[in-house]
């Protein structure tokens, strides 16, 4: 309540999480969702185990882009966007200045 933020804005990173979420036998799966606000600022990170390597038909998509670009028309110079990869884990960390 009290601050608003675009339609759908998050929906391409949460599909991302399970889309590619690791299907390990042996290891632990995850998908963790985490959203914040305070002082001004809403605080937003998804974050998924994954598999080492993707399949050659799932590598190369859109989705990031078009979300990071329309970060760009939405909040120009408002916002932060910090995605990171390891062998084993997708980190997805986004910022928006609300003021």
């Amino acid at each position: 309540k009290g601050f608003f933020i675009e339609p759908l804005l998050l929906i391409p990173f949460v599909e991302n999480a399970f889309k590619y979420v690791s299907h390990h036998a042996d290891k632990k799966n995850y998908i963790r969702l985490h959203l914040d606000r305070a002082n001004g600022t809403f605080f937003f990170t998804a974050e998924n185990s994954k598999e080492s390597q993707l399949p050659l038909n799932e590598q190369g998509g859109i989705g990031l882009k078009n979300v990071s670009r329309r970060l760009e028309l939405l909040y120009p110079g408002k916002h932060q966007l910090e995605i990171k990869e390891t062998e084993d884990n997708f980190t997805v960390q986004l910022k928006l200045d609300l003021s």
